[in-house]
């Protein structure tokens, strides 16, 4: 359906290249990208869209269009992160839309978690005017704004992240959630984090904090830019995203049966009034040991140690 037909509207379209995840969810996206592109057209926009799968660079595709463009990601929290590193790289607008299991940046952005919802909110800045005036080109400027994230650099390479780095128990419960069938991000994170219990000892961590060695050993080490991760689970409550500031989230060595109800805690999104977390603002951190522990951020495996996280601020421009 064109723009005319949906609204009657008149003024110039605006161009998205839409790109499509073929994996998140186990294919969720790929059943809601045509409904999503009828929602855009209808709204005026000229949509190019990519399906892409494995084998593709989502941040390579991002990365080669031109300064200025808008490109809206359809698929998990990994992936948004991806086509974000690409949009930072070409210097265009990254516009998110919800299509994984735990939708963790969405929920944080404001956006929310339905896709369709989403795209008829993006929908209403298809065109640049209208004969009622409703939308201007100032609409679409007012909902742009700089988005910050973290660099992780390890000898693996340089990625992008824009919720939680994870190591530990939280790292564990995420990837015991990944290798699950449940579809749904918050039974499958809580599902991830009790299953780990069973196999996590609490380890030694050795970490430097904005040039201050820290023992980060126990059972979460997390550093944060959102502050969200599992599908919903708020672990930072004081992250923001705009802020050029991260969080360094710690639950230390405690005995099971004191370590039970802090996981509690935090699966219930409680994390902010528990004692036992600690949280302390940095800009830089580093971890030196145990060698080879995975670090998960936004779903992926993003690194091993040793790694360093560093703010990126307003690595991006995002459209809310």
């Amino acid at each position: 359906m064109g723009a005319s037909g949906a609204s009657g509207a008149s003024g110039a379209r605006r161009s998205i290249l839409l790109l499509v995840s073929s994996m998140s969810a186990g294919g969720r996206s790929v059943r809601l990208g045509p409904r999503i592109v009828r929602i855009l057209r209808g709204g005026g926009w000229e949509v190019a869209v990519r399906l892409t799968t494995p084998g593709d660079d989502p941040a390579a595709i991002a990365g080669g269009v031109v300064a200025g463009s808008i490109v809206a990601a359809l698929g998990g929290d990994g992936y948004l992160s991806a086509v974000a590193r690409g949009c930072h790289e070409s210097d265009a607008i990254f516009a998110p839309l919800p299509g994984g299991r735990g939708n963790d940046l969405c929920r944080a952005l404001g956006i929310g978690t339905d896709p369709l919802a989403r795209a008829r909110s993006l929908a209403r800045l298809g065109l640049t005017s209208d004969e009622a005036g409703a939308l201007s080109s100032d609409s679409l400027t007012s909902r742009v704004r700089p988005l910050d994230g973290m660099w992780v650099r390890s000898r693996e390479g340089v990625r992008l992240a824009l919720g939680v780095v994870s190591i530990g128990l939280d790292a564990r419960a995420n990837i015991l959630a990944n290798e699950s069938s449940l579809t749904s991000g918050p039974l499958a994170y809580g599902y991830g984090a009790f299953a780990a219990l069973a196999s996590h000892e609490p380890t030694d961590i050795v970490a430097t904090v904005d040039g201050r060695e820290r023992n980060m050993s126990g059972w979460i080490a997390s550093v944060s830019n959102s502050g969200r991760f599992g599908g919903g689970i708020t672990l930072v409550d004081s992250s923001d995203m705009n802020d050029g500031i991260l969080e360094v989230c710690h639950v230390g060595p405690l005995p099971m049966s004191r370590a039970l109800p802090v996981l509690a805690s935090v699966v219930a999104g409680r994390a902010k009034t528990h004692p036992a977390i600690e949280v302390e603002s940095a800009r830089v951190v580093s971890f030196a040991a145990p060698a080879g522990t995975i670090a998960m951020a936004d779903g992926d495996r993003v690194a091993s140690i040793p790694f360093t996280v560093d703010v990126a601020p307003g690595v991006v421009s995002v459209l809310v």
